[in-house]
This record gives C-alpha cells, sequence and structure tokens, in this order.
C-alpha cells in the first residue's frame, strides 16, 4: 500500500483526497516514528493523540490529530499540542505539534510502525473509560491547583471545572472563610490524586453546576 498524497494547506492543518483509513494509518505511523507513544487512536471520532516524555512526566507532551471531512473526498486533518501537567507558556507543544505536520506528508513504511496496543501499565490506546460519552475536557491538574491556591476562597477552581454552581455558592460566602478552607482541603485531595484518577474525575466525565467533585 502506498503513502498517501497529503497537501499542508496551512502549518496545522493537511488534507488528503486518500482513502481515510490509510491516512488514518499513515499518521499513526509517522507519530511513532517521531518517538511518540499512541495514547488514542479512535476511528470512528476521528482521533489520534500520541505522547512524549516532557521533564519528568514520561507523557506530558501530547499531539493530538482530529480527522474531519469537510468536503466529500476529502480528509482534513488538524493538529493540537498540549502538556499534561503543565502550561505552555513558550509555545513548546505548538511548535512539536508543527514539527509532526511538517513531516507528515512525507512516505512511510505503515507496516514498520502497526499502532501498538498498550502496556499495563499505561491507558488504554481508546483512553475514556468504558461507557464514557465525553471527550477528555482538556483539564489540567496542575493549573487548577494554582487557582485553588491564589483563587480558591472565590471558587476559580469550580469556574474552571464547570462547577459554577459552586462556584457562585464559594463567591458568595467569600468573606466568611469557609470556601478557603474547603479549597485548602480539595487543594491537598487534589495533589494527591494521580493523574488517572484527576482525569477520572475531571475530564472523562460531565461535570454539573452542583455536582461536587470528590
Amino acid at each position: 500500500m502506498g503513502s498517501p498524497t497529503i497537501t499542508t494547506p496551512s502549518d496545522l492543518v493537511l488534507r488528503s483526497h486518500d482513502d481515510y483509513e490509510t491516512v488514518f494509518e499513515h499518521v499513526a505511523a509517522h507519530l511513532q516514528a517521531e518517538g511518540g507513544t499512541i495514547k488514542k487512536a479512535d476511528r470512528a471520532k476521528g482521533e489520534l493523540e500520541a505522547s512524549w516524555k516532557y521533564g519528568v512526566n514520561p507523557f506530558g507532551q501530547r499531539v493530538t490529530v482530529h480527522f474531519s471531512s469537510p468536503e466529500e473526498g476529502i480528509v482534513e486533518l488538524s493538529l493540537t499540542g498540549s502538556f499534561i501537567d503543565a502550561i505552555d507558556t513558550f509555545g513548546t507543544a505548538k511548535k512539536k505539534a508543527k514539527a509532526i505536520a511538517a513531516v507528515i506528508p512525507n512516505p512511510i513504511d505503515v507496516t514498520a510502525w502497526p499502532i501498538r496496543e498498550p502496556s499495563p501499565t499505561q491507558a488504554p490506546v481508546q483512553s475514556a473509560p468504558v461507557g464514557s460519552t465525553v471527550h477528555h475536557r482538556g483539564k489540567r491538574k496542575v493549573l487548577m491547583a494554582i487557582l485553588m491556591f491564589f483563587g480558591g476562597g472565590l471558587g476559580l477552581h469550580k469556574f474552571y471545572t464547570g462547577n459554577w454552581g459552586w462556584g457562585l455558592i464559594y463567591l458568595a460566602a467569600c468573606t466568611t472563610g469557609i470556601p478557603v478552607l474547603l479549597s485548602v482541603i480539595e487543594f491537598i485531595r487534589v495533589l494527591c490524586l494521580t493523574q488517572e484518577e484527576f482525569d477520572k474525575r475531571y475530564n472523562y466525565q460531565a461535570v454539573r453546576a452542583f455536582q461536587w467533585v470528590w
């Protein structure tokens, strides 16, 4: 099977007239050839995500490829870069996504880079919990902890996670000191959560306005 023909309308958007499955496998091969570990491979939803080591986090840097079909016979790829437990202050994640986008049009032997099944210590390829209807919401543990530390008494972390109802309650009661005490407890609790536990609570479920997530 030959490599698909892929054009680059912009730095982070690519297009192809080839078969979707062919393009999907081609992109997965490039992600792995560039040293990435496949974390999500959802053909039905058109998502591919790979991770790279960043700092002490072995899976801290992510590049996500979203597949769509804006016109019949066209497969469009849009790439985004992100971090787990870090803020992209210097645009490093975006640069990584651009670098991956630059190599994707190149030919590659997809048979040499099959999508690898995750090891028992890694999250499954389709990493949302079974039965979940919510995509990864993009909430970051470190950012949430920062909001708790500096603005927990005002409920900033509640607004961030989607608990705007509780956020309003925290804001209304901010002069009592109770929200500050609760946010300190929540701050310690969040720091003790593993990344998997954090994702399960805040990224892979639809958080409602007055839902107490613990």
